[in-house]
């Protein structure tokens, strides 16, 4: 493992961090509405996560696109592949939009400032990271994933051990609340999270993927990445199924189990949570602007400069409006983008396997 392993596991964790698992609403959707099986709904998650960002990272490695939406065709063959590439772009600025939006909403609900005022710093942070070019984005995020993980688990785990009892009667407790389920069933709220997840990160994974100095650090990256992240994931399931009378009528249940442990906990956690959307943001914003040009470029900073105010005007629109537009729209498309790795890996680690008896086959010979 080098530093270069780390870089991309945190990047991994910061662009899948975004809005809606730093709130805890997709926690409390995609698994902790299951009750006690989502444990294994986690570690089923984990193993796809740590699949998909080694995949996504060694591609990116071995392939080396002209465009990194070219993956969309190398996964999906020509037809579907093309249809996902004119698709993506507006899935991204529309993703990208809901973001900037979720920023202002939540600057203006913490700190009193305009939702256009918190939109706007948003906007311009993403803006310059993106002009500063992929190396810069993987140094800034890479360093703010594994920040926004830590504090999750760090305030999953005091909300843990101050309510674990509860953890032993959560499935009655189920039984008597009200909660929306992102899946019908354990293993299916997995695959449409993974999928969700996917269809954000793909394209920036495989430009993250390109800049690598060797395969190992795309290896560690993927699996560091993903199942840090998801272990986050699973220790936010267990606190909030811990408190789960008080948090699931909660619109934030991160940040009233942060201020339950004190007020200045909870003000450090908006931040994280404002970091959090940032880290999704800009990933977004390069996905957005690589599908048209090629970074550091005049045209390429100039389509940049159209979409964050393009993103600006569209911001006004309802944050939940926005939110239940598009995230079906993602998970379908991820699911779509993750059936093409997991058929990839199969037709790859077949063909290799045809090799290896092709050639034990000529030494036996020999």
């Amino acid at each position: 493992m080098n530093k270069e392993s780390l870089k991309f596991a945190g990047t991994y964790i910061s662009i899948c961090i975004g809005s809606g698992f730093a709130t805890g609403q997709e926690i409390l959707q995609f698994f902790s509405s299951h009750g006690s099986v989502s444990i294994l709904s986690n570690i089923f998650c984990m193993i796809l996560m740590c699949y998909c960002g080694v995949s996504l990272f060694s591609i990116g490695k071995n392939e080396n696109f002209r465009e990194n939406n070219d993956i969309f065709t190398y996964l999906c063959g020509d037809y579907l592949g093309k249809f996902m590439k004119l698709c993506m772009p507006i899935l991204f600025f529309l993703s990208f939009i809901v973001m900037i939006s979720g920023a202002g909403a939540s600057i203006s609900q913490y700190y009193g400032i305009q939702k256009e005022i918190g939109s706007l710093i948003i906007a311009l942070l993403s803006l310059i990271s993106v002009v500063l070019g992929m190396n810069k984005i993987i140094n800034i995020l890479g360093n703010i994933g594994p920040l926004i993980s830590i504090f999750s688990i760090g305030i999953g785990l005091i909300t843990i051990f101050k309510n674990y009892e509860n953890l032993f009667i959560i499935n009655e407790n189920l039984q008597v609340i009200k909660l929306n389920k992102a899946g019908v069933n354990w293993y299916l709220g997995s695959i449409m999270y993974t999928g969700l997840n996917l269809v954000l990160v793909a394209p920036f994974l495989v430009g993250v993927g390109k800049s690598a100095n060797n395969k190992k650090s795309c290896i560690y990256g993927g699996i560091i990445g993903g199942a840090l992240f998801m272990v986050s994931a699973m220790i936010l399931n267990l606190a909030i199924m811990s408190d789960i009378k008080n948090i699931y009528i909660k619109e934030i249940p991160t940040l009233f189990m942060a201020k339950e442990i004190s007020n200045i906990v909870g003000i450090i956690f908006s931040v994280i949570l404002i970091l959090g959307i940032y880290t999704t943001a800009t990933p977004l914003l390069w996905s957005i602007c690589s599908s048209f040009s090629i970074e550091k470029t005049k045209k390429f900073n100039i389509i940049a400069t159209i979409f964050t105010f393009l993103s600006l005007i569209f911001s006004r629109l309802s944050f939940s409006m926005l939110v239940n537009m598009i995230y079906p729209i993602s998970g379908i498309l991820g699911v779509i983008i993750l059936s093409g790795l997991i058929i990839r890996g199969i037709e790859e680690y077949l063909v290799k396997l045809s090799k290896n008896k092709r050639v034990l086959n000529i030494n036996r010979n020999k």
